[in-house]
């Protein structure tokens, strides 16, 4: 199961440039987590009540203390110490909720992860296509399959490009490790 650090890795790899059917994919996991457990919602509706609850603390303490100056300031402390400790559970309630997407997805994630890395063998297959080194330029093409070339010979098997990279650490993070 996804936590939290995952799904921020996705939010950071779509960011970057990623091919269309996972970039779909990767947007369908992360909003069905939104939609389907309302972590952005529960977090806030949880923030809002903490909030209200503060801010009727606050002024029943204003009018307690105009009566009773020494009860009114054990009442604020206490409503401190509720803001405190009400704090942390919302937080884990975010780093709770926030991985829980359906099984369905995720394996649509891990499918399309999966899909999107680039062994070594295609990178240099793909960068001797004429046709792609025309479009690349020759100069970059070689630059690319020479770096490609060199991953092979130190026996990486993954193209290590930031897109290829971020996506394996998902799949890791996923217990999906492909190793190297």
């Amino acid at each position: 199961m996804a936590d939290k650090n995952t799904v921020d890795k996705v939010k950071e790899l779509l960011n970057g440039h990623v091919y269309a059917p996972l970039k779909e994919t990767a947007e369908k996991w992360l909003e069905e987590a939104d939609e389907k457990y309302d972590v952005k919602d529960k977090a806030g509706k949880a923030w809002d009540k903490i909030n209200d609850a503060a801010d009727s603390f606050a002024d029943a303490s204003a009018k307690f203390n105009e009566t009773m100056n020494t009860a009114g300031e054990k009442f604020t402390e206490g409503a401190e110490k509720f803001a405190d400790k009400a704090a942390p559970a919302v937080d884990q309630l975010m780093d709770k909720a926030a991985p829980a997407v359906s099984k369905i997805t995720e394996s649509e994630l891990i499918a399309k992860l999966k899909e999107g890395i680039a062994t070594v063998n295609e990178n240099i297959e793909h960068f001797s296509d004429p046709k792609v080194r025309e479009q690349f330029g020759e100069e970059a093409a070689d630059q690319i399959k020479k770096h490609a070339e060199a991953l092979k010979a130190e026996g990486k098997k993954f193209c290590d490009c930031p897109a290829c990279t971020k996506a394996r650490e998902i799949l890791k993070d996923l217990g999906e490790d492909l190793g190297e």
